[in-house]
């Protein structure tokens, strides 16, 4: 039988000393708990809004949000100019640097296991640079060296305008002070093609060349403001609210025609390289809205390679470069004299011997022609039968009409730099100024302005303003030659382009042309070099009812007997032949059954 045993309870108590210091210790304690209380109650109350910034401050930020740049488009909307969505990677070499003093530093620790986690962490740091550099594809030193150079800055670019996926590889290697930003990059599906008109933008997305420079404001937009809260490496983490909102660019539509676009620059191309001339243009317009349908240079460059950008190659060579027109200023000369009424459409002209003398100045046509039509002048380019029609004329009667079908002035189509070309006052004229004028010299125009000058004659004398930019609907022209002279004129035009006349190479094939062929020795250290030349041809279709002109010229062609007839006429029918095709207008020249045939097999009426 079990018993039951009675512990008897201890007697033993805690000496006083030690329940003081028990009771003081907890005192102690619920003192301290107290105070943090009231400072969290004191710093909730009172220091909330103090906090509140000073977290934002370090979590907050205000970031810019770039516009999306508008469109360039053509007349029919097809995309000429797009942006595209980048990165650019930048970083604050002061702060990297500082960090990695920090690591190096604590790599000497006399704590074991702080020394070694400071050492994973620098050679984190150091594999993580020389990742980044295989990812931006930068040799390591050179990486490294420019990164010391700038080590007191705050801000420095590594890289500009990279694809997303490729910043988002740099971002997942979670360095510090490493930053990537959102931008756009500029892209030119038609490369070369439309290079000069277009222009380009340069790497902050700002337009510096063409119409990118010139339609900026229109393309650029408006950069927004949003609040953001970045982590401690500086990574998104949300969105807050918009500050000011982003307004994208508007988009911008050209007159242009991509389809002829490419055809015209491709002969000219083709052409340039045979002749193995220093450059060369193309001016396509249409006469009745005064719209540049296609606009080719040589030598060109692609947009979307920076490699290529050289002043020598983007700049716009048929609205910047004047020259002497030669022989395509004589349609002008004749058309001068009939509105100042000296002569009538059907004068005769005499031009033997075949030279004329000017004090000391020589006036010549290859042989003697004797009396002359005017549009047996313009056929045979004779450079004695035009000055005597110009002698005809006041000075004056002569540079009000030039002036009035807008050479010596911009044409204001809508670029950025377009020359204004030279026509100077006529009280400074001589004799031999009037006569050299007549036949191209003394003055100097850039393509642009003599193309514009001859849709005067397609639109029975009025001219219409130029305009890069297409019109949705017509607006009004000025009157510069009466309707009988324009015609008159037009229709003289169209014996150069006939057989055994310097135009005979602009034919096309079932429809009527007119225009006129040019060649002009280059004025080089204060004379002519006869080895220089500008040739062109600029012409109109279909003649019976013109509504196109393109505008030919290339610039020192190096070839035996190089003249506007032989090299710049057969880049004319090409160029006006896909044109006419394109835009479906109808022969002028068909006979009756093959314009019958045409008509039922789905042709233009």
């Amino acid at each position: 039988m079990l018993r039951k045993v009675k512990v008897a309870k201890s007697s033993h108590k805690l000496p006083p000393v030690y329940r003081g210091r028990r009771f003081a210790l907890l005192s102690f304690l619920l003192f301290l708990i107290g105070v943090l209380l009231l400072r969290a109650g004191y710093l909730e109350i009172f220091q909330q809004q103090w906090l509140q910034k000073q977290a934002d401050k370090r979590q907050m930020r205000e970031v810019s949000v770039p516009p999306y740049r508008g469109m360039i488009v053509d007349r029919n909307e097809e995309s000429l100019a797009i942006s595209s969505p980048v990165d650019s990677v930048w970083c604050n070499p002061r702060k990297l640097f500082r960090v990695r003093a920090d690591l190096l530093a604590a790599t000497g620790n006399v704590v074991e296991k702080e020394a070694l986690l400071a050492k994973a962490r620098l050679n984190k740091l150091d594999s993580g640079l020389q990742k980044m550099a295989e990812l931006l594809k930068i040799d390591f030193t050179k990486l490294q060296k420019k990164l010391e150079k700038n080590k007191r800055r705050k801000f420095m670019y590594l890289a500009r305008q990279i694809p997303p996926e490729l910043s988002k590889d740099i971002s997942d290697l979670a360095l510090p002070s490493f930053h990537s930003t959102s931008e756009y990059r500029r892209f030119y599906p038609m490369g070369e093609a439309l290079s000069h008109v277009i222009g380009f933008t340069n790497i902050d997305d700002k337009g510096v060349e063409g119409i990118e420079r010139s339609m900026n404001a229109h393309l650029a937009g408006v950069s927004g403001r949003k609040r953001v809260v970045r982590d401690g490496r500086g990574r998104l983490i949300e969105n807050i609210e918009q500050i000011k909102k982003m307004i994208p660019g508007q988009q911008v539509m050209l007159s242009i025609d991509k389809r002829i676009q490419f055809q015209a620059y491709r002969e000219l191309k083709g052409q340039v390289y045979r002749m193995n001339a220093k450059a060369g243009s193309v001016v396509v317009l249409d006469a009745y809205t005064g719209e540049i349908l296609a606009m080719a240079n040589m030598p060109g460059f692609n947009p979307n390679v920076r490699s290529e950008l050289e002043p020598y190659r983007y700049r716009n060579r048929a609205v910047m470069d004047a020259f002497e027109p030669g022989s395509t200023m004589k349609p002008l000369t004749i058309a001068a004299a009939l509105e100042e009424r000296v002569i009538g459409a059907d004068i005769l002209i005499d031009t033997s011997p075949g030279y004329m003398k000017m004090g000391k100045t020589m006036i010549r046509d290859p042989i003697n022609y004797g009396s002359m039509t005017l549009d047996r002048i313009l056929a045979k380019s004779s450079n004695v039968g035009v000055s005597k029609v110009a002698l005809l004329m006041k000075p004056s009667g002569q540079w009000k009409f030039l002036s009035r079908v807008g050479l010596g002035r911009k044409p204001n189509a809508g670029f950025p730099n377009e020359a204004q070309g030279t026509l100077t006052y006529y009280d400074k004229w001589g004799h031999v100024d009037r006569a050299s004028l007549s036949y191209g010299y003394g003055a100097s125009v850039s393509l642009l302005q003599i193309a514009h000058a001859y849709t005067a004659f397609a639109t029975e004398g009025i001219l219409y303003p130029l305009s890069i930019l297409k019109r949705e609907k017509k607006i009004a022209g000025q009157r510069v030659m009466k309707i009988e002279n324009a015609n008159a004129v037009l229709r003289m035009m169209r014996a150069v382009v006939q057989k055994k006349a310097t135009g005979k190479k602009a034919t096309i094939e079932g429809y009527h042309v007119a225009g006129k062929t040019g060649t002009a020795y280059k004025f080089i250290n204060k004379r002519y070099r006869k080895d220089r030349k500008v040739v062109s041809f600029i012409g109109l279709a279909p003649a019976s009812d013109p509504r196109i002109v393109v505008a030919v010229m290339i610039n020192e062609p190096r070839v035996k007997h190089a003249t506007g007839g032989r090299i710049a006429a057969p880049i004319f029918a090409k160029i006006m032949a896909s044109t006419l095709r394109i835009l479906d207008i109808p022969p002028d020249n068909l006979p009756a059954t093959k314009h019958a045939q045409h008509t039922m097999k789905g042709g233009a009426s």
